[in-house]
């Protein structure tokens, strides 16, 4: 167990040095700039509204011109270079669906509020639209919890399907607007959970176990200062197994995404938006 905690507090002090140094050196975004990313907002707000009013030949149109704009625009100060591939592989992926033979119109309002929601990111930093979203995954967790407990099998299927849709909505805008470490500690979480839950063998208590551990992360990412600190239920016949489980999977989740932060570009810092708007 101690030798876990040496683990996690040698990599977080790693991360909050190199943090501290993204900070100091990131530039400030010129006029130029902020206003560019305004009007691309401005138009993924008007293709949101005409995808949400049936208007799916319109919201397409603005779509390609977004194709156009986002290219032109310089990003430096504004959110990372995982932020802006975010940016451009959620407008891919729309395109996609809007010029698929068969148009789900679903699927297309998906994909709307995906890109309405990040280039909102990209021009509110401290306080973006996604946050909302708060409520809607506490209520998503409070769900499979209950389904956990009451070993309820399609009720915790169901609850994770909708969790991760939940997530996919946001999760350019995270990638956008949070450290690339942290949303892929994020997406080791639910993935971990979605494995659980789709495993034949009942899991109920793997699920109940962890999820305090994902409470307390969406609690960090969307800088709820007030968090509670949520305390994993243990198995009472094998404690120290659990705990010792539950270690290891932080760290491994850590390690993964300290990996991952080093090999990109070759070892080079992408530029970090700056925190006020």
């Amino acid at each position: 167990m101690l030798a876990v905690l040496l683990g996690v507090g040698l990599l977080v002090g790693c991360q909050n040095t190199s943090k501290s140094s993204r900070e100091a050196a990131a530039p400030k975004p010129t006029q130029e700039q902020l206003q560019r990313v305004g009007l691309l907002n401005q138009a993924a707000d008007d293709m949101y509204s005409k995808v949400m009013q049936g208007d799916y030949a319109g919201g397409r149109a603005i779509l390609q011109q977004l194709g156009v704009q986002i290219p032109q625009i310089s990003y430096e100060g504004i959110t990372s270079v995982d932020g802006l591939n975010a940016l451009t592989e959620t407008v891919t992926e729309a395109n996609k669906v809007f010029n698929s033979v068969r148009f789900s119109p679903e699927e297309g309002q998906i994909s709307a509020a995906k890109i309405r929601l990040a280039t909102d990111a990209l021009t509110h930093a401290t306080q973006p639209m996604w946050l909302q979203y708060y409520k809607l995954l506490q209520e998503d967790m409070d769900q499979l919890e209950q389904a956990a407990k009451e070993q309820r099998k399609a009720g915790i299927q169901k609850g994770v399907l909708q969790f991760e849709q939940h997530i996919s909505v946001i999760h350019p805008s995270l990638l956008i607007s949070r450290e690339l470490a942290d949303v892929d500690k994020l997406d080791s979480l639910v993935s971990f959970v979605s494995g659980q839950a789709r495993l034949e063998q009942e899991n109920y208590k793997q699920i109940t176990n962890i999820l305090p551990t994902l409470r307390q992360h969406i609690d960090k990412l969307f800088m709820k200062k007030e968090a509670t600190a949520y305390l994993p239920v243990i198995d009472q016949q094998n404690p120290i197994i659990w705990t010792l489980a539950i270690g290891s999977f932080i760290i491994a989740a850590l390690a993964f995404a300290g990996w991952r932060l080093a090999k990109k570009d070759n070892g080079v810092i992408p530029v970090k938006r700056q925190d006020a708007d």
